[in-house]
């Protein structure tokens, strides 16, 4: 048993690549805030560098601060596109060890 949160533990458990980022593209936004720093520990020590950024990019977003209308800004959301069909990429090509 370790310290990690119950989530979290699966993203450690991941033995792949594809694993990762499809673990990535689930996790509720909560979990990424709450666990950035342990997720990304987790991201490192796989060598999941897409996966780093991923998470930077997306912790960016929860953080970002929102337009008169409350929605994100244009780079804001073009980042999170990009990085999510990057994620979906290694997911669909199974990615690597």
């Amino acid at each position: 048993m370790t310290d990690l949160m119950p989530i979290v533990e699966i993203l450690a458990d991941c033995e792949t690549d594809a694993a990762r980022a499809d673990w990535l593209l689930r996790a509720p936004q909560g979990v990424i805030y709450r666990d950035h720093a342990t997720i990304r520990r987790v991201l490192q020590e796989a060598h999941f560098t897409l996966g780093v950024d991923a998470l930077d990019v997306e912790f960016a977003a929860i953080n970002a601060t929102r337009l008169p209308d409350g929605g994100l800004p244009h780079t804001v959301v073009l980042g999170v596109h990009a990085v999510r069909s990057f994620l979906r990429d290694v997911v669909r090509k199974g990615g690597a060890k």
